[in-house]
């Protein structure tokens, strides 16, 4: 079985899709499966990782990389009567590890889906033109793929009800968080210099800032000596949180580091004494995990993926709420037994989840794609 994979996102994106494309590929070639791997690169920019980086040098897994502006590729295809399958040096399964559909022209065609928050009406999480093409891009994937991986049960139940999929197509393959093991020092970080509360995700209203902060400023209210650090870039309507904490009276208490360098996170999460992670919606969060093997206690929210990904492992809250988010955050601060026990019950919760479980699980969903069609029985939804 010969795979290709778009494996764009590895080579610019430092968030989710391109963590995901980067260790699904490492756990592949854990698992001895590079020799028939084809990785499809397609970008103008110069790569921000090296070979030794994304893991693949000195491996049989080969790299393609088009250097051409990605909207150009489409038509440089069809001129050339290829498809991307073609492209790899041919291959039985092309996996889309995005939402940027490429022709495929004999492979069957896998792809992954990581949430439906795009098609969520009035939500303010997207700029609407951005969620409208990001709609009909999972309605395509849907269409096309012989099989569909999601991170969740949760976001597979999404992309039946919401997106159409039949059941019997959609395969849960869950992340990994091991890769932040991997740069831990053996005798850990030692204490921070002073007492800080960390967040880590790009600063967006479905990330929930603002209330964060509302919950951060009963802490200082109530006299705790903590710092709060934000790390993550700006995305959708940032400036709606670079206003409040302008205007917030612990604004001398926020740091919000854009730009935190991969390298130091292992470090931020393992000194922090309370990570929370109070958003609205994910597909699965890996913050929160990555948080928890790094021995940081964990607050996250009580809805969506979170408490599929986070177990009893995490303080859950309702995240509408900020009093339910600073009450949470005094506790673990406050009370040693209980951030005890969630570094405990985190360490044992993030081994769950390791990238060569998620390669295993996708190359068994890759070969059901290559199984013989049969007809899928027609859905009816009664109310």
């Amino acid at each position: 079985m010969r795979v290709g994979l778009d494996y764009r996102p590895a080579l610019q994106n430092r968030e989710g899709i391109g963590r995901y494309a980067r260790e699904l590929v490492r756990g592949f070639i854990e698992l001895g499966f590079d020799g028939d791997l084809g990785l499809f690169g397609y970008t103008a920019a110069p790569m921000r990782f090296s070979r030794e980086e994304l893991g693949i040098a000195g491996t049989r897994a080969e790299l393609l990389r088009v250097r051409v502006p990605s909207r150009w590729l489409p038509w440089l295809m069809r001129k050339l009567g290829k498809g991307v399958d073609d492209l790899v040096g041919g291959a039985d399964v092309y996996h889309h590890t995005q939402p940027n559909l490429l022709d495929v022209r004999r492979a069957a065609e896998v792809a992954t889906i990581f949430d439906c928050i795009y098609m969520l009406p009035g939500s303010g999480y997207l700029d609407e033109a951005v969620a409208e093409r990001m709609t009909a891009a999972a309605k395509e994937q849907v269409k096309r793929a012989k099989r569909i991986l999601v991170p969740t049960q949760y976001v597979g139940a999404e992309v039946v009800m919401a997106l159409g999929a039949h059941p019997a197509r959609v395969s849960v393959t869950e992340l990994g968080c091991d890769h932040i093991v991997r740069t831990l020092p053996p005798g850990g970080f030692g204490p921070a210099k002073e007492p800080y509360i960390l967040t880590v995700a790009r600063v967006d209203p479905r990330k929930n800032h603002l209330r964060m902060l509302s919950a951060f400023e009963m802490l200082v209210k109530e006299g705790l000596p903590h710092r709060w650090i934000v790390a993550g870039p700006r995305g959708h309507e940032w400036e709606q949180f670079a206003r409040a904490v302008e205007l917030s009276p612990a604004r001398d208490r926020v740091q919000w580091i854009v730009d935190a360098p991969e390298a130091d996170l292992p470090r931020l999460y393992a000194q922090a004494d309370c990570f929370v992670f109070a958003t609205l919606n994910e597909g699965f969060g890996l913050p929160p995990l990555e948080a928890m093997a790094c021995g940081a206690p964990v607050v996250t929210s009580c809805v969506t993926s979170l408490p599929e990904v986070c177990g009893d492992a995490a303080f859950l809250v309702e995240p509408t709420e900020p009093e339910r988010i600073f009450e949470a955050m005094r506790r673990v601060l406050q009370e040693p037994d209980i951030s005890a026990e969630l570094r405990l019950r985190g360490r044992v919760q993030s081994r769950k989840f390791t990238w060569r479980e998620c390669a295993k699980h996708t190359l068994l969903a890759y070969r059901k794609a290559l199984e013989p069609e049969v007809e899928e029985p027609k859905l009816k939804r009664v109310f």
